[in-house]
């Protein structure tokens, strides 16, 4: 009977070590890829996959996270995560509608990167976009399954990629669209696109989306990112990525 009153709080406790230790060794899945054109947050290509392939990877192995991404279609990303077939994105809160900045199924890392939205349009069609509110009741060119924090108010016109919004926009299929700066940029320089930036959209941090119940990697998660912020690690990688981007959207 003594050994029994010994052996149980220390199998118990050997227990309890388990199962810490597996659910800190479970290996996550996530979704980095966008739209697949999504420069320079994610290419497509392999040999330079973006920012945040790079940033992502190595944040997982400074906290000696196993993590593996997994190919989704952008429309399927958010189900994904909500129905918990995948761990975690990277999302900026500023994209998120109010109510779901404070889903308690998700909690948040640190800041890794600025994201910035901006409203894009053709030289002729700009003045008329100066501000958010300009957008309301009028068609505007989005990209599939991305979130856009008061699309509420404007009629969403999907497309499948910041690509195909450029084009649409060259082809006057639509007079406005939503991008990130430097997406437009991109792809203005890559298509030879003439459009002009309107209003600020959105402007906030990239940051790891992380389902809650894996709250006790979030320690590890944001001191991975205080040592790569530190280092000068991510912004050198950021830098890599935009440094030949010219500053404006072609206007000649």
């Amino acid at each position: 009977m003594f050994f029994l009153k010994l052996f149980l709080p220390l199998f118990i406790l050997q227990l309890a070590t388990f199962a810490f230790a597996k659910s800190n060794s479970a290996v996550l899945k996530y979704n980095v890829s966008a739209s697949g054109n999504h420069y320079p947050f994610y290419t497509s290509n392999p040999l330079k996959p973006g920012i945040l392939p790079e940033v992502i990877t190595a944040i997982m192995a400074q906290a000696e996270i196993t993590a593996n991404h997994v190919d989704l279609p952008t429309k399927r990303i958010t189900k994904y995560l909500e129905n918990e077939y995948i761990d975690f994105d990277v999302i900026t809160l500023k994209w998120l509608p109010e109510k779901e900045r404070n889903n308690p199924r998700f909690i948040f890392s640190d800041p890794i990167i600025p994201a910035t939205e901006m409203i894009v349009a053709l030289p002729e069609q700009v003045a008329q976009f100066q501000s958010k509110q300009s957008l309301y009741g009028k068609n505007v060119g989005t990209v599939l399954g991305y979130y856009y924090h008061d699309d509420e108010l404007f009629n969403r016109v999907d497309f499948p990629s910041e690509k195909e919004l450029m084009l649409a926009l060259a082809r006057k299929r639509i007079d406005v669209a939503i991008m990130g700066i430097h997406t437009a940029v991109y792809w203005s320089k890559q298509l030879n696109v003439k459009t002009e930036f309107g209003a600020e959209h959105s402007h906030g941090y990239l940051r790891v989306r992380l389902l809650a119940k894996h709250k006790a990697l979030l320690p590890k998660v944001n001191q991975a990112l205080e040592h790569l912020h530190s280092s000068g690690f991510i912004k050198s990688i950021e830098n890599k990525y935009i440094e030949h981007i010219p500053s404006q959207i072609i206007r000649d």
